[in-house]
């Protein structure tokens, strides 16, 4: 395999599944995802989503990381450097397609931090119900400019700024301008 192709989660799902002694039925009642997926994933013939190698990681008792980890050389003794590549970046979107969130932080502190690349086009709102008490928002505006709505006060962010706000009551991400804009939204929990 060579440095710049994705690892092969197929079949190291597989080799984990052979060596706990399950069945593909078995594997997919445990972790919710349907037998012919599975399938699919061990024979690569479909690359899994994030959600989906979160319930098989969960299933099986390993972490995400070691899932997709693929060094070669054991003796190497450098630093591990990872790299997430554009394409394998998830996202999400809003039904309206006017945001669209790219998830940038690691799977395993998604219950502590998350952090994203945000875009809104014209008239998108990002609307939020309130996290976890004590959770904070870091939005950095990188380009355009965008609204923070909690409550009744609304505060402009031009690009360059940092909002800090409290994100355990709802609120709203609102872009009134006439271009896309786009910011960095790091979501810390207590």
């Amino acid at each position: 395999m060579t440095r710049n192709s994705p690892p092969d989660v197929g079949q190291k799902i597989k080799a984990l599944r052979t060596q706990e002694k399950l069945t593909l039925d078995g594997l997919a009642k445990m972790s919710g995802v349907s037998k012919s997926m599975l399938s699919q994933i061990e024979r690569g013939l479909t690359n899994p989503t994030l959600g989906t190698l979160w319930s098989l990681t969960q299933s099986l008792g390993i972490d995400i990381a070691s899932l997709l980890d693929d060094s070669e050389s054991a003796g190497d003794t450098a630093p591990e450097i990872t790299v997430t590549k554009a394409y394998e970046t998830p996202e999400i979107q809003s039904a309206d397609g006017l945001c669209a969130l790219r998830i940038l932080g690691p799977i395993d502190l998604v219950s502590k931090t998350e952090w994203y690349d945000m875009r809104l086009e014209a008239g998108g709102c990002l609307d939020s119900e309130g996290h976890a008490s004590g959770t904070t928002e870091h939005l950095t505006v990188l380009e355009g400019v965008l609204n923070v709505r909690i409550g009744g006060k609304v505060q402009t962010i031009e690009a360059g700024d940092t909002a800090r706000y409290q994100a355990d009551v709802p609120h709203k991400i609102e872009n009134k301008g006439q271009n896309q804009a786009r910011a960095l939204m790091l979501v810390l929990a207590p």
